[in-house]
């Protein structure tokens, strides 16, 4: 067990044993990352979920001459290399260490799926399976947010997003007549009585997916809980395919939409008629039926000054950040992030649209650029691992339809090419960004 204060990956013991004698030695890790504290697991896969970012590090040893380094450097080196070891062993699909196990058995979440039926779709973040007949959940979760969901077979997926937290046991159970999930709250007894009977029910418990963990964090690394809390429909429930209502039954559901929107839920003397809502071609007006909309927030449409050349949003911009989100702009990647994960995997439409929306806000604000560097910064590296993370086929029918990516990066590139006082890191970065896209994808950002 972990003794007094550490930083590493998953266990003390694990990581002497990788790397004995250099624990506090990098300077990268040592002076920026958190002080993990005995028995702080979540702050410990915080730690795991920075250092599994690493690649391609064993090159280093290789390439620089490594014994002929001073002694601090020949430490940070040789703990260099030991992350990118563990990230390999993950990418690849190797086996976690033994003593790695243990730890997760102990400290992982679990997650119980009772009465799901066989060959159906289940799947938790980057990874989707076909359930057989003895399954009934996934053991060994990494703390932190996840995204499980489901299909049978013929319906829409339907999933929902949540903080897993150490040794947390959630119980689900699926309704098959109304063919989606409900939660089992369960006492503390209950969840004891669990934890009791998990070594019992172990072989019907798949195992976290580690091997496309990598993956999975490096598409949510900003979604926190103040994100889950913020974004996530009210019921809980993200559907590939949204119940839909007329706004008059909508309007009818809830009273005090009723008084606001003047319409009548009785017919009578003093309301001979009910109101009804409808578009220009006569057809009923829907909208999701309250309590499953996902929160996304609103860019505020602000009138642009007739003397201001070119298109510019940064207003918009920088009043979405401080009206809606408190001036915080991970929490605006974290919304890029998590409607992208919603389209991705939940199969979420409106998920795209609202990717798409922010997208081209954070590349029509060639002010912004000056002010907002570390938002930039960031925003490239979000998009460069969501558009590196799309399966080829999902991305060329999807993702560049319209050629959508292509003209609004064009934007972007264009501003930080002609602004002078742009940072030198972002310009270098956006330089490497555009050249990835050229040589990946084919994609001509002089001629679009």
């Amino acid at each position: 067990m972990v003794r007094g204060t550490w930083r590493g990956t998953l266990t003390q013991p694990y990581a002497v044993k990788m790397f004995p004698g250099i624990w506090n030695a990098h300077p990268r890790y040592h002076m920026r990352t958190v002080m993990v504290k005995e028995n702080d697991v979540d702050g410990a896969f915080h730690l795991l979920n920075r250092l599994m970012e690493v690649e391609g590090l064993m090159k280093i040893i290789r390439n620089t001459q490594y014994y002929q380094k001073p002694f601090m450097q020949r430490k940070a080196l040789s703990m260099e290399a030991s992350k990118a070891i563990f990230n390999e062993d993950m990418a690849s699909g190797g086996d976690l260490p033994a003593d790695v196990v243990n730890y997760m058995y102990e400290y992982g979440a679990f997650l119980i799926f009772k009465d799901f039926p066989e060959g159906n779709e289940f799947g938790i973040d980057y990874k989707t399976f076909k359930v057989g007949p003895k399954f009934m959940g996934v053991k060994m979760i990494p703390p932190g947010i996840h995204f499980v969901y489901c299909s049978v077979k013929g319906a829409p997926r339907i999933g929902f997003f949540h903080n897993f937290v150490a040794r947390e046991i959630m119980v689900k159970k699926w309704d098959k007549s109304k063919e989606t999930f409900v939660e089992e709250a369960a006492s503390e007894d209950e969840v004891e009585r669990f934890r009791a009977n998990l070594k019992n029910i172990d072989g019907m418990l798949g195992p976290y997916p580690y091997e496309t963990y990598r993956n999975w964090y490096a598409l949510t690394d900003f979604v926190n809980v103040a994100t889950i809390n913020r974004v996530n429909p009210e019921k809980g429930m993200i559907s590939a395919q949204a119940e839909l209502v007329t706004m008059e039954t909508a309007c009818m559901e809830n009273s005090d939409l009723n008084e606001g929107a003047g319409c009548s839920t009785r017919v009578d003397r003093d309301h001979p008629t009910r109101i009804r809502f409808v578009d220009q071609q006569g057809l009923p007006i829907m909208k999701i039926r309250p309590g499953f909309e996902i929160q996304f927030v609103e860019i505020p449409q602000l009138a642009i000054p007739k003397n201001r050349a070119g298109i510019d949003y940064t207003d918009r911009l920088n009043k979405l950040l401080s009206k809606q989100l408190n001036g915080d702009w991970k929490q605006l990647l974290a919304e890029c992030q998590y409607a992208f994960a919603c389209f991705l995997l939940g199969q979420v439409f409106e998920g795209f649209e609202q990717w798409k929306r922010l997208i081209h806000l954070l590349c029509s604000c060639p002010t912004a650029l000056r002010t907002h560097n570390d938002l930039y910064l960031a925003f490239i590296r979000v998009l460069y691992f969501q558009l590196k993370e799309c399966p080829h086929d999902f991305f060329v029918d999807i993702v560049s339809r319209d050629n959508f990516l292509t003209t609004t990066l064009s934007m972007l590139f264009a501003n930080i090419r002609d602004l002078t006082s742009v940072d030198d890191v972002l310009r270098k970065k956006t330089q490497n960004f555009k050249l990835y896209l050229t040589k990946t994808f084919k994609w001509d950002f002089e001629c679009a």
